[in-house]
């Protein structure tokens, strides 16, 4: 160990805290507040839950009707079980458990139909009589309303005795185990229900509590040993495919199996079902509290769900269920903080929705739970670290004891440079060492936390410490400097860091030196590891940006000052001015909520055109984060089941003028295209980002039969409504492109290639509907529709919306723009709408100029851009704008900045690195094809910009201009830029040189 300090650190730091198995008459009387606080909370719930029960032993989710419910109560029989397995922890409302069992006796099916097992029960709608009750025909499952009723029926028998009770019912009980096991598959596991043939984890280990529930039944209460011993195998069977779903490279279980044997694994950053899926083993028994697997998926949870003690997480509900997972863990900590957070929220406050039975039944689990836990003795010391120690020499290790403690954590922050470093131990036989190594010199806060086996923080200290140690050439003073002094979107700059000794003069050799770039414009700005910034996108308000540098060499540590560099809003080339107007109109039609209005005057949304515009603001940095604004309002949205069955569909919304309040229309045009350009949009936030918000389980339904497919016919097109028989092409195009896409999705983001298969098979049939069904041999062209009689409708080529739906499939990738179809439908394009693009509708023709983006015709796309831009600039966009159009023009400018540069430009003279020799006077010449004027822009290197011009290209191709207010010793960057007809720089049509003026 290495301890060479400037004092001698023997003092020991004691820490307590409250809890921690305090003696004497103060543990006593605390322990003595926590059972009143408990005690409390089972006292309440079980008087509300008491309270809720119908004269018909019905217990409903909530105690009042809701708006949820058709402003009517509803019974769903899995809420209401968890409910009375927490009624149960106060054994005298046995009578109310009893009266609801009755009840759900009666209500079973006792014939098999395809969709519902012998023994299941429905869930029941019931009026504000409280006495009318409609069985509503469905459930969400089988497996798991069976399984819980049957812990219902051990716990009540084992808390009450009545024995009697269970064996007077005993057929009917088997028979509700039949249907627990009735979905069943030979892997062992159970679907949900018959009609959705997904084996949830969350299921199955219910199913393995339920079977643990009638096995114990089996042989302690109806005395049938051979039967116990057949669900005690079935118990075992169902425990091995739920050790199936594990992965060990992914350590978690998949949350679901689906119909074709692929596995959906969590994002454990997605809330339900992906995260909180992982903690169903532990509270169902499938692994035992105390395991090292169940402690490894408890804490990961907790990692990327800190907040839910305190009700802070993504879902509106309480999840008390996470609060029992915690108690059973020992978590005492944790159940407290909820414990305390829905006291005061819900059940001090008469028990407001989201609060409902089951939670109410599982919180009154987790207090009593909690309740029976017994506290742990916990202590720590620090022995060898106090405040204002120097260190001279390292590494040196810090010590101490421990008990009831499971990590220490370290972090130093260098007070000036602002950077911190962290370090970890486990402690071993009560006692830590932390090794502390790799810190530069300087001023530190060091911050110290004890924390237990759940990362509950149980202890911290902060304290002062200094590192001095002696190195040869120490940095002073560090300087930043800049190639350019003002940049525009797209440029770069080249930074370099001058260092000097405490003389401010004698240069620091930086060789061997660690140099780090740092910048208030993060996600505007990217610095390169040789200290190239390139701006890649400015907010409107945006005048500067500021950049430093932290220099390490050896143990120094250094910070330069704060460089700022000037922000210049001008448009490199037309398309970026293009792109630069058209994004920010969409973003000004951007709401609060994060919906974005598809309307000029922001009356409408309309998802399936904000989804189009927004890609558009995908290709502007700054309005990257509106894009998951906008993400975030529509699954916030969403009909996750409308009218026709259709998960992932949103209605359009209204602004009321008189109200000032958006209300939904009711419905929309068509699911399939506004769930595909959804999906489209999906895909393209998370290439451009790195995210993807969604889980598996959303994409497969959003894709599958309940999502686009729903409206998916025999012939692979798909219908516009269910109760609106047609096929349309362009809504077509645009979902082959949503499907196509989804795969893409399932194979690249989350590399399934199970649901990628099958979803491909679809997206190749509704392609091969789109080119056989709706495609005109005769005519050459395709059909706009077909109806259920196979009656078309062909296209008008004199119509702007018949003609540019024709190109639709060029833009969604239905035919390559490289192919023959697409060349002859673009071809016949531009002789139906010859003046498309120099004198036709902007609103019509937005689309077209995508497509030829796409096809290569830069002069059409260009001709179109340019007027338009002369249009927004004397009168703003064109009546009838939409954000629609406006992400159309966006993909379009896009696209073109990509494409071969139209002309090309060179120098002659100055010739780069040539120093001139002929003092400040020089003649700058070269050549230029593709354009009549080109720019001659000047400046300093590491300095300022001097001037820029505009001059002609002469007949012969040639360019030449003097260049002025040259400096001697200065060196020089020349750029030239070819210029389009209308003044803007050609994208990839300029050519640099630098040079020195001689002394």
């Amino acid at each position: 160990m290495y301890r060479k300090w400037k004092r001698t650190v023997a003092a020991a730091l004691m820490i307590s805290v409250a809890g921690w198995g305090i003696g004497g008459a103060a543990g006593e009387a605390k322990a003595a507040d926590r059972t009143a606080f408990y005690d409390d909370i089972l006292t309440q719930e079980a008087d509300w839950i008491s309270s809720m029960p119908f004269a018909s032993g019905a217990i409903p989710t909530y105690s009042d009707p809701i708006s949820n419910y058709g402003n009517k109560y509803k019974v769903v029989p899995y809420f209401t079980h968890f409910g009375l397995l927490g009624l149960l922890e106060k054994p005298e409302n046995g009578s109310v458990v009893r009266n609801y069992m009755d009840w759900y006796f009666a209500r079973l099916n006792r014939s098999a139909t395809a969709t519902a097992p012998a023994g299941s029960v429905y869930d029941y709608v019931v009026e504000t009589d409280k006495q009318t009750e409609t069985p509503t025909g469905d459930f969400d499952s089988t497996d798991s309303y069976a399984s819980t009723f049957l812990d219902v029926v051990r716990k009540y028998v084992e808390v009450t005795g009545d024995s009697a009770y269970a064996l007077q019912h005993k057929s009917d009980i088997l028979l509700i185990a039949d249907a627990m096991l009735s979905t069943q598959q030979v892997d062992g596991l159970t679907w949900a229900k018959p009609s959705y043939p997904v084996k949830y984890l969350m299921d199955n280990t219910e199913v393995y509590h339920g079977l643990e529930a009638i096995e114990w039944l089996s042989g302690n209460v109806f005395g049938d040993e051979a039967a116990e011993a057949s669900y005690r195998q079935r118990k075992e069977d169902v425990y091995a495919a739920i050790q199936g779903l594990w992965s060990d490279t992914k350590q978690t279980y998949a949350y679901a199996k689906m119909n074709d044997d692929s596995l959906l694994y969590p994002d454990w950053n997605s809330f339900y079902a992906d995260a909180t899926s992982q903690l169903f083993p532990i509270w169902t028994g499938v692994l035992a509290p105390d395991s090292e697997r169940a402690l490894r998926l408890y804490n990961t949870f907790n990692e990327h769900h800190p907040g839910w003690p305190q009700l802070n997480k993504s879902d509106a509900f309480p999840w008390a269920i996470i609060a029992y997972t915690a108690a059973l863990m020992g978590d005492r900590t944790r159940v407290d903080q909820f414990l305390a957070s829905v006291k005061t929220a819900y059940i001090d406050q008469a028990h407001p929705w989201p609060w409902y039975v089951m939670e109410s039944g599982v919180t009154m689990l987790a207090a009593a739970h909690a309740k029976r836990l017994s506290d742990s003795p916990a202590g720590w010391t620090m022995t060898n670290l106090q405040d204002g120690a120097a260190l001279t020499e390292q590494p040196y290790t810090v010590e101490g004891t421990s008990e009831g403690i499971a990590t220490v954590e370290m972090t130093w922050t260098n007070e000036g440079a602002e950077r911190s470093k962290s370090f970890r131990a486990e402690p071993v036989g009560g006692a830590w060492q932390l090794p502390v190594d790799g810190l530069t010199n300087g001023d530190y806060l060091v911050d110290v936390t004890a924390k237990d086996r759940f990362a509950n923080v149980m202890a911290t200290q902060r304290l002062r410490a200094t590192i001095r140690i002696a190195g040869e050439n120490p940095i002073a003073k560090a300087v930043l400097v800049s190639d350019r002094d003002t940049l525009r979107r797209g440029e770069s700059t080249e930074l370099k860091v001058l260092a000097y000794r405490e003389d401010g003069a004698t240069p620091v050799d930086l060789g061997g030196a660690s140099i780090g770039y740092e910048t208030d414009q993060p996600a505007l700005v990217s610095i390169d590891d040789q200290g190239v910034l390139t701006l890649k996108g400015m907010n409107r308000d945006m005048q500067a940006l500021h950049v430093w540098a932290s220099v390490t060499k050896g143990y120094d540590l250094v910070r330069t000052d704060t460089l700022t560099l000037g922000v210049s809003h001008e448009a490199l080339t037309m398309a970026d001015e293009a792109m630069d107007r058209t994004s920010a109109w969409i973003a000004d039609r951007q709401l609060d909520g994060g919906a974005i209005a598809s309307d000029a005057a922001g009356q409408q949304i309309k998802p399936a055109l904000s989804n189009i515009g927004a890609r558009g603001l995908l290709l502007r940095e700054e309005t990257v984060p509106n894009v998951q604004r906008y993400l975030d309002w529509y699954t916030g949205h969403w009909n996750w089941g409308d009218r026709y069955g259709i998960y992932g569909s949103i209605d359009d919304f209204r602004l009321n003028g008189a109200t000032g309040q958006w209300t939904s229309t009711g419905g929309y045009e068509s699911a399939s295209p506004t769930i595909g350009t959804f999906i489209t949009l999906l895909r393209q936030h998370y290439e451009k980002t790195g995210r993807f918000g969604l889980p598996q389980s959303n994409l497969d339904l959003l894709t599958g039969g309940i999502g686009i497919m729903r409206s998916q016919d025999a012939d692979g097109l798909m219908w516009k409504l269910p109760d609106e028989p047609i096929k349309l092409l362009r809504p077509n195009a645009l979902t082959y492109q949503g499907m196509t896409d989804s795969v893409w999705l399932f194979r690249h983001h989350f590399q399934v290639s199970g649901p990628a298969d099958y979803f491909a098979g679809f997206a190749d049939a509704l392609r091969n509907g789109i080119q056989t069904r709706l495609w005109n041999d005769a005519a050459g062209a395709y059909d706009l529709s077909s109806n259920r009689l196979g009656e078309k409708q062909t296209a008008d080529w004199s119509k702007p919306e018949d003609a540019v739906a024709q190109l639709s499939p060029v833009y969604t990738g239905v035919i390559a723009a490289d192919s023959e179809t697409a060349q002859s439908l673009y071809a016949k394009f531009n002789e139906s709408q010859p003046a498309w693009a120099s004198g036709g509708s902007f609103n019509d023709f937005a689309p077209a100029a995508y497509a030829a983006a796409l096809m290569g015709d830069q002069q059409r796309v260009a001709a179109y851009l340019g007027r338009l831009l002369t249009t927004v600039k004397r009168a703003g966009f064109p009546d009838g704008w939409t954000v629609e159009q406006a992400g159309y023009v966006m993909l379009a400018a896009d696209a073109i900045r990509s494409m071969p540069a139209s002309a090309s430009v060179s120098i002659e003279n100055p010739e780069a690195g040539k120093p001139l020799s002929n003092g400040v006077s020089q003649q700058a010449k070269g050549g230029a094809s593709g354009a009549d004027r080109v720019r001659i822009e000047l400046r300093e290197r590491f300095g300022t910009f001097v001037y820029r011009e505009d001059i002609a290209v002469q007949p012969n191709g040639k360019w030449h201009a003097s260049l002025k207010k040259l400096k001697r010793d200065v060196s020089y960057e020349l750029t030239v830029s070819a210029l389009d007809a209308y003044g803007y720089p050609v994208s990839g049509a300029s050519a640099s040189t630098t040079f020195q003026v001689g002394k």
